[in-house]
């Protein structure tokens, strides 16, 4: 187990190199792999998330599409494929494969995800059919209050389509039809 003083030492350099990870990529990662070094003299193992987040092989700080590159695969077998398979026989398959490819030293970092879980999918319950005596019912039920706005916004839509059609009397003067002569 490191002690409180060797993690404030490798989060220094962390942190160190980080910060030069842009204007001195070289030098960031010297720091991150005497970061590593300085973790494994203390007994402390990298972890997953470390393992995919800087190179182990050169110290490289990893961020996908910024000189790092990024595969997802999946591992998916089908009965056309595989036709050894016995069919009705289901296995868990691992999860998907995590790939990073370091833009530095072009060291490749595998990483297997956990398998997803399956997805609960749950049918939707149907809506009873309603019998003849209420759909009589439903008939006879006062309308809403949005079906008298709609009924509102029609009349008063016709009534200006009666207003424009008494003002269009045709005039005596000039028309389109007049010039095309």
């Amino acid at each position: 187990m490191a002690t409180p003083n060797a993690l404030l030492g490798a989060n220094f350099l962390s942190d160190a190199a980080h910060l030069l990870r842009e204007a001195a990529p070289e030098t960031s990662a010297y720091l991150m792999n005497e970061c590593a070094d300085h973790l494994s003299k203390q007994g402390a193992s990298p972890s997953d998330i470390y393992r995919q987040h800087i190179c182990t092989a050169c110290g490289h700080i990893m961020i996908p599409g910024h000189s790092t590159e990024l595969k997802l695969k999946t591992r998916r077998t089908s009965a056309k494929k595989n036709p050894s398979r016995k069919q009705g026989v289901t296995t868990s398959l691992p999860g998907p494969l995590k790939t990073l490819t370091c833009g530095h030293c072009k060291s490749i970092t595998r990483t297997r995800l956990p398998a997803p879980e399956k997805a609960a999918r749950s049918k939707a319950p149907k809506k009873p059919t309603k019998t003849a005596s209420e759909a009589i019912i439903d008939k006879f039920k006062p309308a809403t209050a949005n079906a008298s706005s709609k009924k509102r916004a029609k009349n008063r839509k016709a009534g200006l389509q009666a207003l424009l059609s008494s003002q269009q009397k045709p005039s005596g003067g000039l028309s389109l039809a007049s010039f095309i002569k």
